[in-house]
C-alpha cells in the first residue's frame, strides 16, 4: 500500500514538471536563466534587448543614423563644438 502511494506521488511530480516545462516554452511561465542565442541565419528582433557583455556581429546591421544622431552622418561634439563623421562603411569589406 505504501509503495503504491509513493509511486502516485512520483508520477504526479513528473507530470507537473513536464507541464511546467511545456508552459515555460510557450512563455506562460518566465525563464529563470538567460537564453543564449547563436545563429548564422538572419534574425529579426523586436522589443528590448538587455546586453551585459560584448556582442560580436558578423555581417550587416541596419542602423538608422538619423534616428541616432537626429539629422545626418555628422556628429557634433557638445564639449568642443567639432564635427565628426560617423563611419557608415562595412569594416569587414575588403
Amino acid at each position: 500500500m505504501e509503495d503504491a502511494k509513493q509511486l502516485k506521488i512520483i508520477l504526479i511530480l513528473i507530470v507537473v514538471g513536464i507541464w511546467f516545462i511545456v508552459f515555460q516554452n510557450f512563455g506562460i511561465f518566465p525563464r529563470f536563466t538567460p537564453v543564449k542565442i547563436e545563429s548564422d541565419a538572419v534574425l529579426t528582433i523586436t522589443g528590448n534587448v538587455d546586453v551585459e557583455n560584448t556582442v560580436f556581429v558578423k555581417g550587416q546591421v541596419d542602423v538608422n543614423i538619423e534616428s541616432i544622431n537626429g539629422y545626418s552622418k555628422f556628429y557634433k561634439d557638445p564639449r568642443t563644438g567639432q564635427y565628426y563623421v560617423l563611419p557608415v562603411t562595412d569594416p569587414y569589406e575588403e
